[in-house]
């Protein structure tokens, strides 16, 4: 039996490292690592990132420079430390928003423009540092851009349209690469992707398969990528699958009121009480026949 107990946490902890050396190691793409920022660099960045970071990133990460990291496996690297330092922004960028290992993901927490603004922070600690050009390919002046959300019958499938407005003409904007998420109750899932095209319009090729609400609505909302200012656009249409939500207080549960609580639950509470009751009651039923005694001496 004993032995069985160790192998058994033998294969959770080799379970453990091995999924902890894949998130590890998950290869990041040549397109990211070649990303660079759609902002430049300046005082006003690095300020802005340094609020940014040691309000999400701090308790892990220390300050960069001092090697005060929370003690966690894999320990967090110090961002100030040239190992980290040697990645590239697009790198930055890309281990931020996806997150990598135990570090969670900011694609829902922080905006494109707060996450280059916390690279910003980290690299003013790099003195040899200097800033890729900026690749403007794909920017949108959010200024003057504008961008909807629609759905196409025929093709039976979500699309964006995304204009600027020069000198009081609509003109469309190509290149421009979108995400497409999905309103959940803790934060926006990402569901699809898609680029605009010529004509400034861009296809979403999104599961069938997502739940909805009563009728099937998905609450959708979609942003642009590459720009220091995303743009977005919101729209609720029925393509998800009909699902009757549980609703938390009409069941049994740990939460509910006490005429919803778990019969188990219940039935622990009425017995202990009961328990509780026997005990004292048994303790002054002795107490009076030790009484008894004592007064018949």
């Amino acid at each position: 039996m004993q032995l069985n107990k160790t192998l058994l946490a033998s294969l959770l902890l080799l379970i453990m490292s091995a999924d902890n050396s894949f998130s590890q190691t998950t290869p990041i793409p040549a397109e990211a690592k070649s990303k660079t920022a759609p902002l430049i660099f300046s005082p006003e960045t690095v300020k802005s990132g340094e609020q940014i970071f040691n309000t999400n990133c701090k308790s892990c990460h220390g300050d960069p420079g001092k090697a005060n990291y929370a003690k966690l496996v894999p320990i967090p690297k110090d961002p100030a430390s040239p190992e980290y330092q040697k990645n590239t922004d697009g790198e930055m960028f890309f281990i931020l928003s996806n997150g990598r290992g135990l570090m969670p993901n900011f694609v829902n927490t922080l905006s494109e423009e707060q996450r280059w603004q916390v690279i910003s922070f980290v690299r003013s600690f790099n003195k040899n540092y200097t800033q890729p050009a900026i690749k403007v390919a794909g920017v949108v002046k959010t200024e003057t851009a504008k961008m909807t959300l629609a759905y196409d019958s025929n093709k039976k499938m979500i699309f964006a349209t995304i204009t600027d407005s020069i000198a009081g003409l609509r003109k469309p904007l190509s290149d421009i690469s979108i995400k497409i998420f999905i309103k959940r109750t803790f934060g926006n899932l990402l569901i699809a992707e898609t680029t605009t095209g010529k004509d400034g319009i861009g296809y979403f090729n999104i599961p069938r398969d997502i739940p909805g609400d009563s009728i099937g609505t998905l609450s959708l909302i979609a942003k642009t990528q590459g720009n220091s200012k995303e743009l977005t656009s919101t729209l609720n249409e029925k393509i998800g699958i009909i699902t009757k939500p549980k609703k938390l207080l009409e069941q049994r549960a740990w939460w509910n009121i006490n005429k919803m609580a778990p019969i188990w639950l219940i039935s622990i509470y009425t017995l202990g009480i009961l328990g509780i009751l026997s005990t004292v009651i048994y303790i002054l039923f002795q107490l009076q026949k030790i009484k008894k005694i004592n007064q018949n001496k």
